[in-house]
Parts: structure tokens; sequence; C-alpha cells
């Protein structure tokens, strides 16, 4: 039965969108003002010589100052976190009670305190013994990081938060192994992570890069969609594969990543003048640097952004060649409105600003159209 969107879910939708709007311009304006106190107050300077002479030398004055910042500012953002958990609650997007979403928060806490700290350590290294270069250096090991992040998230990151296994219906298995080897493609693996035990929205990916890589599959997907809507799915996912998109992704961020630390090498040096820190590899300069990639990052993600969407287009494409099945296709996308809570036109900025995917308004359209010259019924 062709599926039909649902009205009233797309008002919601819409509500939802709205929301989190306000709630991101808020985090983004409390962020920017803590960095922004901490540099023009000089309290980064003061807190950079409350922690000098500690155990550890330099690296353990760096270990200090990033923990108390970091910590300082999860504190100060946490009420945001927790009316973000409660408006995904409220529309039925999130199952997880209270204590199981704390439990999450708390390991991606201690994660961003490890991955961070390894991040910062290593960069002020860099801004104290190469000065000049550090910044060639630095973009050069963000590639490496972000290859060997790549490669492991699958294995050891995800895990942390979802239950992943490999996929117990053999019959779609051998359906969805059929299309992978029509691609020509080798696929770790079809695996289904357990995405039902904290949330109702579906979804599927391509993970990990080399040997870690693998198509996964939420079970709040897998119940709820028919073997042809799966099987769409699993084409677009492969059509990433075939593309090359995550090595070509991963190349448009480290250039971006070499251009925005060049910059920021200019915006230490200046910042050393301007409110007098002892020179680039100072640790006080970390709100400032914070501040610089803040803005960077915001000011670059249409292009990145603009780049994935593009990606996505050739996957659909590719996943509607490969099946020939536009009706399951345009099916799946109004399901996955429906279920997801996604608004199915949002505003252009909106989508040119924060949307790595074309809009579900677009997809569902672009697989009318596909339908239409094909002739398909």
């Amino acid at each position: 039965m062709e599926a039909r969107l649902d009205d009233r879910r797309q008002a919601e939708a819409r509500q939802y969108a709205a929301q989190k709007r306000i709630l991101f311009l808020v985090d983004a304006g409390v962020g920017a003002i803590y960095v922004l106190c901490l540099i023009a107050t000089g309290a980064a300077i003061g807190l950079r010589q409350a922690v000098s002479g500690i155990p550890g030398g330099r690296f353990g004055e760096v270990a200090a100052f990033f923990v108390i910042i970091l910590v300082a500012y999860t504190a100060l953002t946490l009420p945001l976190s927790i009316i973000g958990w409660q408006l995904s609650r409220r529309h039925g997007l999130s199952v997880q009670r209270f204590g199981g979403w704390l439990a999450d928060w708390a390991k991606g806490l201690v994660l961003s305190l490890v991955l961070g700290l390894l991040m910062v350590e290593v960069l002020y290294w860099l801004l104290a013994v190469t000065p000049a270069v550090w910044w060639v250096i630095a973009a050069a090991l963000y590639l490496v990081f972000t290859v060997g992040l790549a490669n492991l998230g699958p294995v050891l990151l995800v895990p942390l938060f979802f239950k992943m296994s490999p996929l117990d219906r053999p019959e779609l298995v051998r359906g969805l192994q059929a299309l992978a080897q029509r691609a020509g493609v080798h696929v770790g693996g079809v695996y289904c992570i357990e995405l039902s035990s904290k949330t109702t929205a579906a979804n599927a990916a391509l993970m990990g890069l080399g040997k870690t890589r693998r198509i996964v599959i939420g079970d709040t997907l897998l119940n709820q969609y028919s073997p042809s809507e799966i099987e769409v799915v699993f084409a677009h996912e492969l059509g990433h594969h075939v593309h090359h998109d995550v090595p070509k992704l991963v190349l448009l961020q480290t250039g971006l990543t070499f251009i925005g630390l060049f910059i920021a090498h200019e915006v230490l040096h200046w910042g050393v003048g301007a409110f007098g820190y002892q020179g680039i590899g100072d640790p006080a300069t970390l709100p400032l640097l914070a501040l610089f990639l803040g803005l960077y990052g915001f000011l670059t993600a249409p292009l990145s952004n603009w780049v994935s969407r593009q990606a996505e287009r050739s996957a659909d494409l590719y996943a509607l060649r490969t099946t020939g099945d536009a009706p399951a296709f345009i099916d799946t996308m109004v399901k996955l409105a429906n279920q997801n809570l996604a608004v199915v036109w949002p505003p252009r900025w909106e989508e040119v600003l924060f949307y790595d995917h074309p809009s579900i308004g677009e997809r569902i359209a672009f697989g009318e159209t596909f339908q239409r010259s094909t002739g398909a019924a």
C-alpha cells in the first residue's frame, strides 16, 4: 500500500524543528559568551597562572587548563542538554529514561575529555616546538586521526552506546549480498544496530573504512519496512561505497582544516599582541583558538553540507538505478518523514546552513521524477 505523509506529524515536525533551532542558537550563544568572557576579562590568563607549576610540567599545565575549561563549559550547558532530551521525549523520538540518557551523556563527556585532551596536548606541543609550521603538521595529523577514528569507530566507539550484531535474517541478507555483488563491492558485513533501546527513529549508515567498513541498519528500520524498502536503503549506502564518498569527504574536511589552521596561526599571533599572551603556545590562547575554530566551522559548514548533499543525491540515484524500484524509494522517504519527524520542505536557508542530506521533500520529488522518466509503475 502506498505510504502517505501524515499532516499531523508534519505539523509536529515543524514545531519540533523550531524548538531545536532555538535550543541550538541558545547553546551557541552560551558557548560564545563563555569563551569571550574568558578572553576579554583575562580569566584565561589568570587560570593559566593558577595551574602553572603543577606536576607534569607543561603537559600537566595544558591538561589542567583544558579539563577545567571543558568541565566548566559542560556544567554550564548541562541544563540545555537536558532540555534537548526532554524535547525528544515529549515528541516521542526518545524512549530513554533520564538515568539511561545521563549514563550516555557521561560516556560522551569522558570520550570528549580523553580525545579532546589528546588533541590539545599534541596541538600545544606543536605550538611550542614548531611555532612556524605547527598548522601544517596539525592538519596532517588531523587526517591521520580522522582515518583512524573512522576505522575504529564501528569497533570501539559505537558499541559503547548501542548493541550491534550481524543481521540475522538469512533471506534478506542474501538479497542484500546479491546487490553488493552486482555492484562489485566488498562490504565487511551487514549489521543490525539496536536503536529501539533509545529512539523510535529509523536510520542506516555506512560505517568504517577498509576492513571495518560495514553497512549498519537500525532495528527500527528493519522491523517496520518491507524487504524492498530495506534493499533501497542498502543500495543507497552501497552508492556511497561505489562513489568513494567517505574518502572524498575526509579529504575535503582535511583541506578546510588546513586553511582554517593557517588562519588560526595568524589569529594567535594577533592575540599575543592584543591580550598579552606569553606566545602562541600559551595555554591561555585556547579559548581564542576555540572561538575562531567554532566561527570558522560555522562559516564553512554550508560548503561541507553542499558537498555532502551532492553525494547523497548521487547515492539516491544509484539506489534507484540499481533496484529499479522507485515506488519503494518514495514510500521509504515518506515513512521516514512520518517516523523521524522530518520536515518535508524545510526553509531553504535552514537546508543550506544545516542539512547534510537533501530535504525529504526533494528526495521524494526526485524519486517521482525518476519514476516518470523510466515509466515504472
